[in-house]
């Protein structure tokens, strides 16, 4: 039996033959906080919703433990961030995680990332752009806006506080600041309903992009934050059933595809496949155990988003260097977040084609959110010989997005 006592409630997993977790209620101390930030959290109808919300509503139903979206409080920025500084078994979200916040909270996650940009209406600085320094900047207190804007170099005396996102877009109105630091999808749909003329709002400028987690007050029960924490692992990892995961049918449900920062090149991904299929035809047994024991080359020991993933001609998974848990998963007709056949497309190819490229969306190790996606494959017989279409894929780069 293992207990986890918060407050006065003590949540109980029994240890029976399926490992059931006897349902329970919310730990009565624990409270989480987030503000209007779309799509990630906002009201819809009166009732909180959004991408954060929603991962963290399937995170607590699949742990067993009753929850109300009323146990979610939406409020400005800067009073979210301090009740969660200074209240305990507080959870605030969704929170860029920095060096500078490190050390300040306890923290569960990935959730998504979004790139933090500059908002302007200004048209002069599309062609007379000023240096970083020497920019205006407004920013959102505590907000992850202000600390993005000092590492590009924008000058702190530079850079003014609000609260509320009308008072960031109103002094870009009028002129008082030259551009906002913020969240780049929030900020574009704030706008929306902000601005008189959203369309004279422009992107000046991407700055980084932010990973968003919950972060949790530092006085809130470890164990809690471990069972939000393996529960948002496991919505990354089960593909079983439908071919996608949890995790990127609520992520696909508010954002699309994006590009990936860190990938490889077409060649990369050819030569790995070439290597692996010239491997089956001389040795298929010993092959496809190395791959599904993650051996390199067939799992890149430096880098976790290069692997070589093998089907049958029927579409079953003969063995992923990545995911070996999914070997022997039937994948026929199970498409990714965006309704693509992919697996299918791979097979039907290599079995008229022989080799080609295939593209999809899928999620990534090395970045969280769903990807641009495409994989290399080819057909070839092994020594045993039956046939196999061998894989490799990479991450889309945004220059070629």
């Amino acid at each position: 039996m293992v207990v986890l006592r918060t407050g006065m409630l003590i949540i109980m997993c029994i240890s029976l033959f399926s490992g059931l977790c006897l349902a329970t209620e919310l730990p009565e101390d624990i409270v989480f906080v987030t503000e209007e930030y779309p799509p990630f959290s906002y009201l819809e109808n009166g009732v909180p919703a959004g991408l954060s919300v929603e991962l963290l509503e399937t995170a607590l139903k699949r742990a067993n433990i009753e929850f109300s979206s009323d146990q979610i409080r939406l409020m400005a920025w800067p009073d979210a961030y301090r009740t969660a500084l200074t209240t305990n078994g507080t959870g605030l979200f969704s929170t860029a995680r920095t060096p500078e916040r490190e050390n300040l909270f306890r923290w569960a996650g990935p959730l998504m990332q979004c790139p933090v940009v500059l908002f302007s209406e200004n048209p002069n600085l599309k062609t007379d752009r000023p240096a970083n320094q020497d920019l205006k900047v407004v920013a959102i207190r505590d907000d992850i806006g202000e600390q993005v804007a000092l590492d590009a170099g924008i000058s702190k005396e530079n850079i003014f506080l609000v609260t509320t996102p009308s008072e960031a877009v109103q002094r870009v109105i009028d002129g008082t600041s030259d551009a906002w630091a913020y969240g780049h999808y929030p900020g574009e749909s704030l706008i929306q309903t902000i601005a008189e003329d959203p369309d004279s709002f422009y992107i000046l400028d991407e700055l980084t992009r932010s990973t968003y987690y919950i972060a949790f007050n530092q006085n809130t029960e470890p164990g809690f934050i471990e069972i939000i924490q393996n529960e948002l692992d496991a919505m990354k990892q089960d593909q079983e059933q439908g071919g996608i995961s949890t995790y990127e049918k609520i992520v696909g449900k508010y954002i699309g595809p994006i590009c990936a920062e860190k990938t490889h090149s077409r060649q990369q991904i050819t030569d790995l496949v070439n290597l692996t299929a010239d491997a089956i035809s001389r040795d298929a047994t010993g092959t496809l155990a190395d791959i599904q024991a993650g051996k390199h080359p067939y799992l890149d020991r430096n880098d976790p988003s290069l692997y070589v993933f093998i089907y049958d001609t029927s579409v079953t998974l003969i063995t992923q260097a990545g995911r070996p848990d999914l070997a022997g998963v039937h994948f026929a007709g199970k498409p990714d977040v965006s309704g693509k056949n992919f697996r299918d497309d791979i097979v039907t190819g290599a079995m008229k084609e022989g080799t080609g490229f295939v593209t999809y969306t899928y999620s990534n190790p090395l970045e969280t959110g769903i990807f641009f996606k495409e994989a290399y494959y080819t057909l070839v017989t092994g020594s045993d010989k039956k046939q196999y279409v061998v894989c490799a894929g990479r991450y889309v780069p945004c220059d070629e997005t």
